[in-house]
């Protein structure tokens, strides 16, 4: 058989290097030339208004401005690849008197170039006018509310209320947005199969047009391990008037609770007190009135009743 030999041609690796130099000086070059050239393109801006002590200015609608310009390449580029076109308005004073602040976009070339780039030529500004609401400003505290997702391990429950630091927060903007304000959430959070408390940050969750200070909240969930309990208690009657008896069937009823295994030996049957009120049987359709825990130690929670509901006699 005929053995074939294939024969490489081998050229100098350093006249590659420089072919490769030279072509990527050359597309270099080319290319900052043609990014030096101006070129007509839009852009949308946002603009944002920053107004005196005495009044807030929200968008009522949809402000972004479609700019048309002629700039530098190098401009343009930077610009469509921003995620934050935008720039402030100061206004000075409050319009005294009026509900709508009403902008000429015309008016805002010079602040558009000169928040960007004083060689720019704006072409253009579409729409011709924009508006914003104005309204009172007013802060206000508000508590904190939690936001999460817990499942413990077997034994192991919440064991005392979330503590949250600071535990409220002030909440500033127009009074139509704060007033509609009554507690601040924090972003949601989820655990799974917790048998330690747990210490955390979150984020503030707030409503559009609505300023939260501070931002950040530090929390506390106790988590213990758990166990149930239960007492047998005589239920007392209250509010009785003079020459009336309440008599109840039946007469005693169950607490169940949920404590933390060290505070288990600790809970005595009397640190239960049940009770039903007299006044609570006047609006009774079956002749049932519902049974209130309303004293139990401070380590127990998921406190429950069972029956939840005990029949009555009014005895004269």
């Amino acid at each position: 058989m005929k053995e074939h030999k294939i024969i490489l041609h081998r050229y100098p690796v350093r006249q590659y290097l420089v072919f490769l130099s030279f072509l990527a000086l050359t597309v270099m070059f080319w290319l900052m030339s043609k990014l030096a050239q101006d070129y007509d393109t839009e852009l949308k801006i946002s603009p944002r208004v920053k107004g005196s002590l005495s009044g807030i200015y929200s968008p009522a609608a949809d402000n972004t401005l479609y700019v048309q310009v002629r700039a530098s390449g190098f401009f343009i580029l930077g610009k469509k690849f921003s995620e934050n076109n935008s720039f402030t308005i100061d206004i000075k004073d409050s319009p005294e008197g009026k509900k709508k602040l009403k902008i000429a976009t015309a008016n805002l070339k010079d602040k558009i170039r000169d928040n960007f780039d004083k060689s720019v030529q704006i072409l253009s500004i579409d729409p011709d006018t924009i508006y914003f609401d104005v309204s009172e400003y007013v802060t206000k505290k508000v508590p904190v509310a939690g936001n999460f997702n817990l499942s413990f391990k077997n034994e192991f429950r919440q064991s005392a209320p979330i503590q949250f630091f600071p535990d409220s927060v002030t909440v500033a903007g127009s009074s139509e947005y704060v007033a509609k304000v009554k507690s601040i959430a924090l972003s949601p959070k989820k655990y799974e199969n917790v048998d330690e408390t747990v210490e955390d940050i979150s984020n503030i969750v707030a409503a559009q047009n609505i300023y939260v200070n501070p931002s950040k909240i530090r929390y506390k969930i106790p988590v213990e391990r758990c166990t149930e309990g239960s007492v047998s208690v005589t239920v007392r009657t209250v509010n009785a008037p003079k020459g009336s008896k309440l008599i109840l069937l039946p007469a005693t009823v169950n607490i169940k609770y949920i404590v933390p295994l060290k505070d288990y030996s600790s809970v005595s049957i009397n640190d239960f007190f049940a009770e039903v009120d007299f006044e609570d049987t006047k609006t009774s359709l079956n002749r049932y009135v519902k049974v209130k825990v309303v004293r139990h130690p401070p380590s127990v929670f998921d406190v429950r009743v069972e029956p939840p509901f005990v029949e009555f006699l009014i005895q004269k």
